[in-house]
């Protein structure tokens, strides 16, 4: 399975939304449109991450420790995802915005800020064991990494037309109220 499948099984597949949803105990709608916030912003973030020589070497070393994770078995993958591993990804991932992330995604849908932290700390370990595989399957080097990431932003849309990476990269907030997760939420629902 490809990326681009891949991310369409984690934003729209029914029986992955259902899985999750069982595991946040929340609507599978809700999951959804959080899901719809957490992987680009989480996306954006690994980007960055990738960008910065001080934290690229971190993220080359997650990376070489998830290679083999068995991504492509989507459902059977969160069924068995470790969510304290989860959530520590996450905290790398986004550093000290964390907090301030799942507070934002939380306060734009219907979900509680426990059950953000669920569903972030199973994003996390998807979206890096897919980029973990691709790096393994193309023999990506660490130097490399910057354009994988990159990719993965571009199949959400983060080449320049408009789609929810670019929003998320801009930041925007085009109603000043100080969240851009509206606008993201706007632009999708």
């Amino acid at each position: 399975m490809d990326l681009s499948n891949l991310l369409n099984s984690v934003l729209g597949d029914e029986r992955i939304l259902q899985e999750m949803s069982r595991k946040v105990d929340a609507q599978p709608e809700d999951v959804r449109k959080a899901a719809t916030l957490g992987v680009p912003t989480l996306v954006e973030a690994l980007d960055r991450n990738a960008r910065a020589d001080g934290k690229r070497d971190g993220l080359a070393r997650a990376l070489e420790d998830h290679q083999n994770d068995d991504v492509e078995n989507l459902e059977g993958f969160i069924n068995h995802v470790d969510v304290e591993e989860g959530d520590r990804m996450v905290g790398h991932i986004l550093g000290e915005r964390k907090m301030n992330v799942e507070n934002n995604i939380a306060k734009n849908t219907s979900l509680g800020i426990g059950q953000v932290s669920g569903l972030m700390s199973m994003l996390a370990p998807i979206l890096i064991g897919m980029l973990a595989n691709k790096k393994k399957e193309q023999n990506v080097s660490r130097d490399s990494i910057p354009d994988l990431t990159g990719s993965l932003g571009g199949l959400l849309g983060g080449s320049g037309g408009g789609g929810i990476m670019d929003i998320a990269k801009k930041m925007l907030d085009k109603d000043g109220d100080g969240s851009v997760m509206d606008d993201l939420l706007g632009k999708f629902f």
